[in-house]
């Protein structure tokens, strides 16, 4: 069997969920087979760190550094094509959402997406992925070449280790860089001045579940006990309860804190992948199969409020 991992890089530098996906590989492959890697970028330097792979296949250019959707998936596209997989693991983030369709369109292969788990079954491989938001869990088991869209936080990554340059192969972007209809102009980054929730160490999260605007305000004084950040999920941002860069998941921010608590949210793939890479995740929801608590280490199922109200209680008695 031959896998082909896509991998994402931003201005040169590798993202962890690279890491996962050949964790991800790694995980199903048996004797025999080879795992491929993909970097799409600026630097070909990075492959020299992807020694979880057997070889890799580099597109290098200044023009994708930031690489578009549609130019990545050229060139997936073109290298699927060359290299006939078995499998192609694409991360679920902003640009694998938009990649893995278009390449499946484009191939006729089947695609698998939201995947959480993978199994090898003699020759077929077991995907169990995340319907419906996460609260139902549908098993696919797949026997020809197909497309897996893996979730980021549920497979470890494989450590960075070198690659040797014998085993790095470079194709040409040029092609798929002529025929892209979209084109990176600039970046608009926000002011972290204030606030920068990928550097906390603790943070207090609230979903859907805390209501309204003002309940924020028991989440936030207990966050201030606690030396917490606030933050919320997409709904709470939408609704305007939360400033934009208070927002954890895929549209939002990346976070590994060493404390992770989750007040009434109810854990859709997107929030997950923003930070299910947290040391310590504790997760109150009354729906006890909310998808949060697939990847909490400790859970409640009690009303978030009862359970603010006590812990803010007992930490003010700690300092009185």
């Amino acid at each position: 069997m031959k896998i082909l991992v896509c991998t994402e890089s931003r201005s040169g530098e590798l993202d962890s969920v690279s890491f996962e996906m050949l964790g991800a590989a790694r995980a199903i492959a048996a004797p025999g087979d080879e795992i491929v890697a993909l970097v799409v970028g600026s630097s070909q330097q990075a492959a020299t760190t992807l020694g979880a792979a057997d070889r890799a296949i580099v597109a290098i250019d200044d023009a994708l550094a930031i690489p578009t959707a549609e130019t990545a998936a050229r060139i997936v596209h073109d290298v699927v094509g060359a290299e006939s997989p078995d499998l192609v693991l694409v991360p679920y983030s902003a640009t694998g959402l938009d990649v893995a369709p278009d390449v499946a369109g484009r191939t006729g292969l089947p695609l698998v997406a939201y995947v959480m788990a993978l199994s090898r079954n003699g020759g077929a491989i077991e995907a169990v992925s995340q319907i419906y938001g996460g609260k139902v869990l549908a098993t696919a088991e797949i026997s020809g070449p197909a497309i897996l869209m893996i979730n980021p936080g549920v497979f470890p990554e494989a450590a960075p280790s070198p690659l040797d340059a014998g085993a790095i192969a470079s194709i040409d972007p040029a092609p798929a860089l002529a025929a892209a209809r979209v084109m990176l102009l600039g970046e608009d980054l926000p002011d972290l001045a204030d606030i920068d929730l990928a550097a906390a160490d603790r943070i207090v999260c609230v979903g859907r579940g805390i209501g309204d605007a003002a309940s924020i305000d028991l989440a936030r004084e207990l966050a201030d006990l606690l030396g917490a950040e606030i933050a919320g999920s997409r709904p709470v941002v939408d609704n305007g309860w939360l400033p934009k860069l208070r927002q954890v998941g895929k549209s939002g921010r990346k976070v590994k804190p060493k404390l992770y608590l989750a007040l009434g949210v109810s854990g859709a793939p997107e929030h997950l992948e923003g930070m299910s890479r947290s040391d310590l995740i504790i997760a109150v929801n009354t729906d006890a199969n909310a998808p949060i608590f697939n990847v909490a280490h400790y859970g409640a199922t009690c009303d978030l409020f009862d359970l603010v109200e006590a812990l803010t209680d007992r930490l003010r008695g700690a300092d009185a």
